[in-house]
């Protein structure tokens, strides 16, 4: 009687599966280096900033805030997004977090970010109606250095107050944004702190940019110590600072009677400073995106950092696109807008 071999496919079958698994176990458990980034749909502001006496936007007209999605990624996850999600961008680690730092430390200051940004829209919105706002400041002050950067190597210390940029007196992150507008990578800068006085830096691109840094984080210290109207912001989950320019034009349309919009629906992204400044913001691409998803007819972004340039290519005419550099010149753009009268 002939002898019957028994078949190998089984184990050829279970030798690929273990593979697959191992495979996919090492993928899932090994981070790539990459945060993604994809579009989130715009938000309708009133929905989460609810200011005492405000009156409502009119039925299908309204100012949204925008944010976006961001996952440290795995090998799978950023492969995945890579490939199959529309509109998402892979950027390096290094470039969303600074050395030394944690997810969950980023994670915290982006919190902190949407908490001060939130009290600033407030003293903005409410200072432009007359309303009574106390203010106090004590400049710029220095609240990181990171290790082997340009900074750290000139002896910059925390806590240190930055008084000036080549000679030119610091008092907001306005100032210190108009100061460096014209600095490019490698470019020597003078810096003044107190204590310390002046260091003469070069700087470096930030990675993953182009960038000019010399490697400090820098805060405004300053104290908003009355507002007159106690607005609430139901934001839980978001954060970062990006939204000031939205949530002032909300407070502001607000708490004016609704005369701004007209029957637009206007999405609004950028910081915003005590004087009135709008800073420009990262992921507008996939911000651009979220805006259109949720059909406003226009876009207000920052005209800094490449912001206005990098929407309207992401638009493709499909949504208006307006770049400001300041609070002021938004209210100007919107009122310049045709009201719309076949919605």
């Amino acid at each position: 009687m002939p002898h019957l071999r028994r078949p190998r496919w089984p184990l050829a079958l279970a030798a690929i599966f273990a593979v697959i698994a191992g495979l996919f176990t090492y993928g899932w458990e090994t981070q790539s280096g990459y945060y993604a980034l994809w579009p989130d749909r715009a938000h309708a502001a009133e929905l989460y900033v609810k200011v005492p006496g405000g009156k409502p936007p009119a039925p299908g007209s309204g100012f949204y805030f925008v944010d976006v999605h961001v996952l440290q990624a795995n090998l799978l996850e950023a492969e995945y997004f890579r490939h199959f999600v529309t509109g998402a961008q892979l950027i390096p680690a290094k470039a969303e977090l600074a050395p030394g730092e944690s997810e969950q430390q980023r994670e915290h200051e982006d919190v902190e970010m949407m908490a001060d940004s939130q009290q600033v829209a407030q003293a903005v919105a409410e200072r432009a109606l007359g309303l009574h706002v106390k203010i106090s400041g004590d400049g710029l002050f220095v609240d990181s250095v990171a290790p082997h950067y340009p900074a750290a190597k000139a002896g910059v210390q925390a806590g240190s107050q930055l008084t000036a940029i080549d000679g030119t007196p610091l008092q907001s992150l306005g100032d210190l944004r108009r100061a460096t507008a014209g600095v490019h990578p490698g470019d020597t800068v003078r810096y003044t702190f107190r204590p310390g006085g002046p260091r003469v830096i070069r700087t470096v691109a930030a990675p993953g940019t182009h960038q000019p840094v010399i490697g400090i984080g820098v805060a405004e210290q300053l104290r908003i110590s009355h507002l007159s109207v106690p607005v609430r912001f139901l934001t839980k989950g978001i954060g970062g600072p990006s939204a000031g320019l939205a949530f002032t034009l909300e407070i502001y349309d607000a708490l004016s009677g609704r005369h701004l919009l007209r029957g637009h629906r206007i999405a609004a992204t950028g910081t915003i400073g005590l004087d009135g400044s709008v800073g420009a913001i990262g992921g507008v691409s996939q911000k651009t995106l979220g805006v259109i998803a949720a059909g406003a007819d226009t876009f207000i972004v920052p005209r800094e950092g490449g912001n206005y340039r990098d929407a309207v290519a992401t638009a493709h005419g499909r949504i208006r696109i307006i770049g400001v550099r300041s609070f002021a010149q938004a209210l100007r753009a919107i009122r310049a807008l045709p009201p719309v009268t076949n919605r």
